[in-house]
């Protein structure tokens, strides 16, 4: 699948989605026989299977371009070209603490919903700093440059 069709897809599913909250009394005889015709036929379970498959299997084809400070890291390797392999070495270290902090917190979370223990407080510490670094890389795209929207050349 392309990024158009997918798009398409997501904004046609959008417009129907806040059609039917916005018009909910006027479209409800279509909700009516839909609902019939899902408990006779099974077809929407499949469809929405069918349909969750596809864009799972299209995001996972596509290669990943979303590391933290990226855009930051090709700007100072740029700048301080006298480095050499310190500047990519300092970022993957961060980005490997930052990815550990994250798994460890997580593996705390999980065991105290487990035990049944307060598990949002132990929560709110990593999702306050996932938010932080994430909008310090947005905010360093910004000043930086280098927030790409996808692949170059494409």
């Amino acid at each position: 699948m392309t990024a158009s069709l997918v798009s398409f897809t997501t904004f046609g599913s959008a417009v129907f989605v806040t059609a039917a909250i916005v018009w909910r009394h006027e479209l409800n005889p279509f909700f009516n026989w839909l609902t019939r015709f899902n408990r006779r036929y099974k077809i929407a379970t499949v469809l929405f299977t069918l349909v969750g498959a596809l864009f799972l299997l299209d995001a996972l084809s596509t290669p990943a371009n979303a590391q933290f400070f990226q855009g930051a890291e090709t700007w100072m390797t740029g700048q301080f070209t006298g480095a050499g392999e310190a500047i990519p070495l300092v970022f993957n270290v961060l980005q490997g603490l930052f990815l550990l902090y994250l798994g460890i917190s997580l593996v705390k979370v999980i065991q105290a919903a487990r035990q049944d223990e307060d598990w949002q407080n132990l929560a709110r510490t990593p999702m306050i700093i996932l938010i932080a670094v994430t909008m310090g890389d947005i905010l360093a795209s910004l000043i930086v440059g280098g927030g790409g929207t996808g692949v170059a050349g494409g």
